[in-house]
């Protein structure tokens, strides 16, 4: 029976033009969305290659001073290799974020962290601008990606396909003559169900195919993108043969799809939205530049004990190379303060995403399409927690470049090549994305997909 199902969805696909049209819109926008993601990542990849040239520039430009036994160059008579802040301000080294293998498909992604920064005490990963963040062309990207053609449109393939199953049979009394000559009329609308569902996961599986060829991606890291959309096509075939079981008519079964496709795919993804944006501010807002000024011109207010107090707080190794007169390095002190204000509003905006992460996880619960699109973006790498790695990354690296500063400033031997090049070893270059599974997304979908079963045989065995 399924095969003949099959056959009767294939000849009326074929016979509708505006199902097929459909179908052939969902393919071709598909493509054009892949194509887009891998120029994003082409784009991110470039920016890192600019920031490691000009790296390299700056770098090799130091050493040769040093070469030449030259402690700057002869038309810049200002510059002082010897001293801390040139070497660190020569020693440009990058701190960047490597895209993950399917960052691709989540380009349009609302999360908009650098992706390399130029690292110096000075470097600040939560403001725009104000410390040389290196960006792609992030801010081109749209609102149309891949995981907003596998969430949103492809459940709208499954209705426009399946939108007349049950109300039509029962409508035109021909769900009558298949039980007259079966016995098994349920049996045909499972069927038919089925078909539209093997279809559509046709259609999405050959969109993921090709996103993973073309970001050269291992079958082994694309099998839990192929697993959730197989899961998530399941879902609303399952949904489809619940509606099909209790549509009078087609306009009945419209109305019922097309408002569960508005409640699970607009409405409650849209609250999450809504609600996570009231909890955590924008990556580069402008109160957190405003906050991260305030903080800096709040380092003069310090008299000179609370100042060292302060960086003995946060350094304390620095007590052993306390400079003599203490004056002297009142100016690096204010460094090493402003940069306890940095991890300070680093931990405020990590609370911050961790309520966010926490809201939406658990509204991913209410709707698969927020459990499918929170699941794809973390594997792309998009995601909240892979920014808030790199954020803390880059914290990390700006906290050691600011001691070592410190430490070479206030200590009595001037500085050579060998210290310019412990800064240039101890920065830590690429940033690791973190591990991101999507064991909890598939028991969501898994968990729909068999709840909406089972209400659907109820339903069955019921009529």
């Amino acid at each position: 029976m399924i095969r003949l199902a099959l056959g009767v969805e294939l000849r009326g696909l074929l016979r509708s033009p505006l199902r097929l049209l459909f179908l052939i819109v969902v393919l071709v926008v598909g493509w054009v969305v892949i194509g887009q993601g891998q120029a994003d990542v082409e784009r991110w990849q470039m920016a890192i290659q600019e920031g490691e040239a000009a790296q390299s520039e700056s770098i090799e430009e130091a050493r040769s001073w040093f070469s030449e036994g030259v402690t700057g160059p002869a038309d810049r008579p200002w510059i002082n290799l010897t001293q801390a802040h040139y070497q660190d301000y020569f020693a440009a080294t990058r701190i960047s974020r490597l895209p993950a293998p399917l960052a691709g498909i989540a380009f349009a992604s609302a999360e908009h962290g650098a992706v390399t920064m130029r690292l110096n005490r000075f470097a600040d990963p939560l403001v725009a601008h104000g410390s040389e963040i290196e960006n792609p062309a992030l801010d081109a990207a749209g609102g149309l990606d891949l995981v907003t053609v596998l969430s949103l449109l492809i459940p709208l393939l499954v209705l426009a396909l399946g939108v007349e199953l049950g109300g039509y049979e029962r409508s035109s009394g021909l769900l009558s003559l298949v039980r007259v000559q079966s016995g098994r009329d349920s049996a045909w609308i499972w069927a038919r169900c089925l078909a539209v569902g093997l279809i559509v996961t046709v259609v999405a599986l050959a969109l993921c195919g090709l996103a993973v060829s073309k970001g050269g991606v291992t079958l082994g890291d694309g099998a839990p993108l192929f697993s959730l959309v197989v899961i998530y096509v399941g879902v609303w075939t399952a949904l489809l043969a619940l509606v099909a079981s209790i549509s009078r008519d087609p306009s009945h079964g419209a109305v019922l799809l097309g408002g569960a496709w508005i409640l699970l795919c607009v409405i409650i993804p849209s609250l999450a939205v809504e609600q996570s944006a009231a909890l955590a501010a924008d990556d580069f807002a402008l109160d957190l530049t405003v906050e991260a000024r305030g903080e800096r011109g709040a380092t003069y207010d310090l008299s000179e004990s609370d100042l060292y107090a302060a960086v003995y707080e946060r350094f304390p190794d620095l007590r052993a190379v306390e400079p003599d007169p203490r004056n002297a390095g009142v100016r690096y002190a204010r460094d090493g303060v402003r940069f306890a204000g940095l991890e300070e509003r680093m931990r405020g905006r990590h609370a911050l995403a961790s309520s966010q992460s926490d809201l939406v996880s658990m509204m991913a619960c209410a709707s698969p399409t927020l459990a499918l699109t929170h699941a794809l973006e973390g594997l792309a790498g998009r995601g909240p927690a892979a920014a808030q790695a790199f954020r803390e990354s880059a914290v990390a690296a700006i906290g050691d470049r600011t001691e070592r500063v410190i430490r070479a400033d206030w200590g009595p031997d001037s500085l050579g090549a060998e210290h310019f090049e412990s800064l240039i070893e101890a920065s830590p270059g690429a940033v690791a994305l973190p591990p991101f599974g999507v064991q909890r997304e598939l028991l969501i979908l898994g968990g729909w997909l068999l709840g909406l079963l089972f209400l659907a045989a109820s339903r069955t065995q019921r009529a």
